[in-house]
C-alpha cells in the first residue's frame, strides 16, 4: 500500500503544478477597425442614363444630365469625365443641335482638368481633329462662296449676252423688214 501511496503522491506532485495553475488568458489581438466601404459613385448610373438618352435621340437631355453631374462634382475625376462624354455626344452626327464649336468647348473644359485625367491623350487628339475638321469646313465654305460668286457672275454675263443677242436679233429683223418693203 505504501508503494501505491507513494506512486499516487508522486503522480499528484507531477500533476499538481500544472493542475493548480490557471491557464493564462490568450493574448487579445487588437484588430484594426474595418474601414467603411467607399460610397457608391453615382457616375456609372449617370453615364448610363446619358447614353440611353443619346440612343433615343434625346441629345439635349443627355447633355443636361452630364452637365448637371459635372456641376455637382467639380474637380472630381467623374466630373471631368462628364465633360469628355458631353463632347462625344455633341460630335454625334445625328445630333443636329450641337456644333463643332460646342464639342470643342466641352473638350477644352475636360483638358483644363489637366493631364492627370483618364482620357487626356484621347481628348487632345479629338481636339486637334476637331480643329482640323473646323478648318476644313471653313475652307469648304469659302470655296462654296467663291464658286457661288463665280456662278452669279457667269449667270449675269450670260443674261447680258442673251439681252444683247435679243437686241441684235430685233435689229436684224427691223433691217430685214425695211429691206423687204423696198421694191
Amino acid at each position: 500500500m505504501r508503494r501505491t501511496t507513494l506512486l499516487l503522491a508522486m503522480s499528484l506532485a507531477a500533476v499538481a503544478p500544472t493542475a493548480c495553475r490557471r491557464a493564462a488568458p490568450a493574448p487579445v489581438v487588437q484588430q484594426a477597425p474595418t474601414p467603411a466601404p467607399p460610397p457608391i459613385s453615382p457616375w456609372p448610373g449617370t453615364l448610363a442614363s446619358a447614353l440611353r438618352a443619346t440612343g433615343q435621340g434625346k441629345f439635349e437631355e443627355a447633355d443636361a444630365i452630364l452637365a448637371k453631374f459635372a456641376l455637382d462634382h467639380p474637380g472630381s475625376a467623374e466630373g471631368a469625365e462628364a465633360d469628355f462624354w458631353r463632347a462625344l455626344i455633341r460630335l454625334d452626327p445625328f445630333n443636329t443641335g450641337a456644333s463643332l464649336r460646342d464639342a470643342m468647348a466641352a473638350l477644352d473644359s475636360y483638358l483644363n482638368a489637366g493631364p492627370a485625367t483618364a482620357r487626356y491623350a484621347e481628348a487632345r487628339i479629338l481636339r486637334r481633329l476637331l480643329e482640323s475638321l473646323d478648318s476644313s469646313r471653313a475652307q469648304l465654305t469659302a470655296a462654296r462662296k467663291d464658286a457661288d460668286s463665280r456662278d452669279r457672275v457667269r449667270d449675269e454675263e450670260i443674261r447680258k449676252l442673251g439681252d444683247e443677242l435679243d437686241k441684235t436679233m430685233a435689229e436684224l429683223d427691223r433691217i430685214r423688214r425695211r429691206l423687204a418693203q423696198k421694191p
